[in-house]
């Protein structure tokens, strides 16, 4: 072999060496960013984009702020009589102390009535038709209750929210319910009772059954 100039060492193991450095450009490849690619896009998709974006969120916000359906829970088909059963007054009835009132079934099974009571120990009620009485749902029945005083001596100073007792059935259960009256019951039934338990002695119509009740007191 001949040549000109010193001899340097020949190393083919640095040109291959897994230590080099890789190329700048190597290190900076990929995919392009969003904000690249986005700016990249013609400017009426983008628009499009955008709107399609702003329709989405608004009905997405619509959804969630709407209500929740009012969901409408299904009536009990086995409600108990006292639930379903009402008493209306309806007025005197042929004699001073007896009464009439409407029995109402608002739903369900029929109610069977067994048992009034006038509400007072001083009281006793009967009624017309005899009882047991069967009152079925939309079919309202008209019944009269007399009032009998066991003794007029002894009858409270005043009527304070009359009521009857009514001992109630249906095919779920038994109860005793008592069925208080405002209005004008209150009035005729001691109107009632007075006629019946103090025919000869005339008093002014009261204000009210607990005045006029003080009124008779005071003067006995």
């Amino acid at each position: 072999m001949t040549g000109i100039g010193p001899v340097e060492p020949y190393r083919p193991a640095e040109a291959d060496s897994p230590h080099q450095d890789a190329p700048t450009e190597l290190l900076r490849s990929g995919p392009p960013r969003f904000g690249t690619r986005w700016a990249a896009l013609p400017l009426p998709y983008r628009r499009l984009v955008q709107a399609l974006v702003v329709i989405a969120t608004a009905t997405g916000a619509l959804f969630a702020l709407r209500p929740a359906p009012h969901t409408r829970a299904a009536p009990n088909p086995y409600p108990w009589p006292a639930g379903v059963t009402t008493l209306h007054y309806k007025g005197r009835g042929t004699t001073p102390t007896s009464f009439r009132f409407e029995v109402v079934v608002a739903r369900g099974t029929p109610v069977t009535v067994h048992q009034v009571g006038a509400g007072l120990p001083e009281l006793s009620a009967t009624t017309a038709p005899r009882l047991p009485l069967t009152v079925k749902a939309g079919n309202p029945r008209l019944i009269t209750v007399r009032i009998s005083v066991y003794d007029c001596a002894s009858l409270p100073p005043a009527l304070v929210l009359p009521h009857l007792d009514l001992l109630i059935s249906n095919e779920t259960a038994q109860q005793q319910q008592s069925f208080l009256f405002g209005g004008t019951y209150p009035h005729d039934l001691w109107t009632g009772l007075r006629a019946l338990c103090f025919p000869n002695r005339p008093y002014p119509t009261p204000t009210s059954p607990g005045q006029d009740t003080r009124d008779h007191l005071t003067r006995q």
